[in-house]
């Protein structure tokens, strides 16, 4: 037997998770290099088994899970924008090129009439409203609360 052959099965023997052949032994018997190996990986664990390793914290798991899950959302967050970002400028490219294969004079007298026509009706719109405008306030007040408040609660991290 070969000391190259043997030097793979030398820590397994020293940790007892494997019995040696009659070869293997007496290649350690007559070969001083790898029997002084066996001896020194024996004596390394024993070290390794009498040192018991220090207790871990009580929050070091969670702290550790809490990390992991705030990275993850932070990557999907910044999948998400690009993603976003993105539609928005295929949206752009798609509108850029129905206006060009679409007469722009046509396109702007359209919208010029359509926004006249939104106007008048704004105004309509605004003269019915003016009464409850006390309600609307205090319902985009309540809305912008609302919204303030679970921006705020977003940025608090987990516990």
């Amino acid at each position: 037997m070969m000391c190259r052959e043997v030097a793979d099965l030398i820590e397994p023997i020293a940790a007892g998770e494997l019995e040696p052949t009659p070869d293997v032994r007496g290649h350690f018997e007559t070969c001083p290099s790898c029997a002084l190996m066996l001896a020194t990986a024996r004596r390394l664990e024993a070290a390794l088994v009498a040192h018991q390793p220090p207790p871990i914290p009580d929050r070091f798991v969670a702290a550790v899970l809490h990390r992991v899950r705030r990275e993850r959302w932070r990557m999907e967050r910044n999948v998400d924008l690009i993603f976003n970002v993105a539609i928005f400028v295929a949206l752009l490219i798609v509108v850029g090129g129905v206006l060009a294969l679409v007469d722009v004079s046509g396109v702007v007298s359209a919208s010029s009439d359509a926004w006249v026509g939104l106007s008048a009706m704004g105004t309509q719109v605004a003269r019915q409203i003016a009464p409850a405008i006390n309600t609307y306030i205090a319902a985009a007040g309540l809305l912008l609360t609302a919204l303030g408040m679970w921006w705020w609660a977003e940025r608090i991290p987990y516990h």
